[in-house]
């Protein structure tokens, strides 16, 4: 378990409720034969089902023969189409990615200054950002869409990793779970503090949305306290 975790004792969202299942009532559509068989003997004739059996068996030969036909998979190229139909999904889905996440930037960038980049390891998406025109705004930023709840841990852990932490301003616990004015209730994510080669860094996980974000400024300012209040009113 990683050290950054949201506290335990944080409010639960609750089970879900999922719709109860009702089984198919019993004998619908079934006959039934309770009452007892009774014998009418009738003179012998000849027998014609033989025939009948066999001519309604060929029938079903041929049947099958066609359903064989129709839906037996062919080899004229089908395995290289379903092959390049997966590449295609897989380039769409990257696409996609990188259109959610540009959709969930912090406001303060123009219009040129983010771009996706190659993801690393456990990313479905990656944005690298120059400066944020927002007063107290990055330098540079990172923005990452996990693939899924461990990989989001993964990638914080390497912020954590590569990066001196301290307190945040306020003694803010540093790492520790944050939560939005709006919804004081619950955690929506995890927040760090620290210095990366002396530049001051903030680093969070918004865990609803898989995305882990980095925003790093200079020696020169903004300084962590400016940082850190862009961070407040922008996360």
């Amino acid at each position: 378990m990683s050290s950054h975790e949201p506290d335990p004792d944080d409010a639960d969202t609750g089970p879900l409720h999922i719709e109860s299942f009702r089984p198919p009532q019993a004998g619908v559509g079934e006959r039934r034969f309770d009452a007892p068989l009774s014998v009418d003997p009738r003179p012998v004739r000849s027998d014609r089902r033989p025939v009948v059996l066999i001519a309604a068996a060929a029938v079903a030969v041929v049947g099958l023969g066609v359903l064989a036909w129709l839906f037996w998979p062919s080899s004229d190229g089908s395995e290289v189409s379903a092959a390049e139909s997966a590449t295609t999904t897989e380039t769409e889905s990257q696409q996609d990615a990188e259109r959610r996440l540009l959709g969930m930037l912090p406001p303060g960038y123009a219009p040129d200054a983010c771009e996706p980049v190659v993801p690393v390891k456990g990313a479905l998406a990656q944005v690298s950002c120059t400066k944020n025109d927002d007063p107290g705004g990055p330098l540079t930023a990172t923005y990452s869409l996990a693939s899924d709840g461990a990989a989001r841990d993964e990638l914080f852990d390497a912020v954590l990793d590569t990066s001196t932490v301290v307190d945040c301003p306020g003694n803010i616990q540093s790492p520790g779970p944050w939560r939005r004015n709006a919804t004081p209730d619950q955690t929506a994510g995890t927040l760090v503090c620290g210095f990366q080669q002396s530049k001051p860094t903030v680093a969070w996980t918004t865990d609803a949305d898989l995305m882990v974000s980095e925003v790093q400024s200079g020696p020169q300012g903004p300084n962590m306290v400016q940082l850190y209040t862009w961070w407040s009113s922008h996360s």
